[in-house]
């Protein structure tokens, strides 16, 4: 399965360990993992347990322009993207998780 999780709200909300419980189950069980922060959702990327889900085999991706906004430098190991490809990745999922 292709799970993509999309996180818009803010990184000390719920929704933030929904987020990292979720995407932890979903590659114990071996499936594709996709993250994609947005919005206030883009101040997740820098806490320590999504660096953790990247090690683990999560694909981390972020709105380039709300980081911008934001004044966030995300790590390397985070892929700039855009709405654009924040639709590609909609497309190919087989699952969407919304989280705003």
């Amino acid at each position: 399965m292709n799970l993509l999780i999309i996180m818009a709200s803010n990184p000390y909300s719920h929704d933030f360990n929904t987020a990292v419980k979720l995407a932890t189950a979903s590659l114990e069980r071996n499936h594709k993992t996709r993250i994609f922060f947005m919005g206030n959702g883009i101040y997740s990327i820098v806490r320590p347990e999504i660096k953790e889900l990247v090690d683990k085999g999560a694909q981390v991706y972020y709105c380039a322009h709300n980081a911008e906004q934001r004044k966030i430098k995300p790590e390397e190991w985070a892929e700039s993207s855009s709405m654009y490809g924040l639709s590609k990745l909609i497309t190919e999922a087989d699952k969407v998780i919304m989280l705003s």
